[in-house]
């Protein structure tokens, strides 16, 4: 169920089998986003576009919330292999939507506990859940041109 700064969380499943098929949130009472229509097995629907789901996420675990927020770092680990992050064009739709970026804090200085949050993660089916490092050390050189300027890699 949706509210203040949470999506509407929505289960496609086979009717035949009860097998969930993809899941999809969907935000509410918030600013018009860059949409495009996708196509998944024949359902096609508009969603907003890769940059802004990237925006949407990178923004989430720059704050604190990222240790609630694990899924968005396995999120931006799996999309990290399919779109190029362009700094110029990140920081111009952060702006356009509203959202900006912290600090990176609990992200870059606290990764023992981000590794817990990420143990208690679970991965739905039979999806293989890659290791913690693989995903922090994926993630973190993705973002590493978003980072503060004053960070160096411990």
């Amino acid at each position: 169920m949706y509210g203040e700064g949470r999506s509407a969380g929505f289960e496609f499943s086979d009717p035949d089998t009860a097998e969930i098929l993809f899941t999809l949130d969907m935000d509410v009472d918030r600013p018009v986003s860059p949409t495009q229509i996708y196509d998944v097995a024949g359902l096609r629907f508009r969603g907003i576009s890769p940059v802004q789901m990237l925006a949407d996420k990178i923004s989430a675990i720059s704050t604190d919330k990222v240790f609630r927020r694990i899924k968005d770092v396995v999120d931006l680990y799996y999309l990290s292999q399919v779109f190029e992050l362009d700094q110029e064009t990140m920081m111009s739709t952060l702006q356009n939507s509203g959202r900006h970026l912290e600090n990176f804090d609990g992200f870059l200085h606290r990764p023992d506990d981000l590794h817990h949050a990420y143990d208690k993660f679970r991965f739905s089916g039979d999806v293989t859940k890659p290791s913690f490092d693989e995903v922090y050390d994926a993630v973190k050189q993705y973002v590493k041109s978003l980072l503060p300027p004053d960070y160096t890699a411990e």
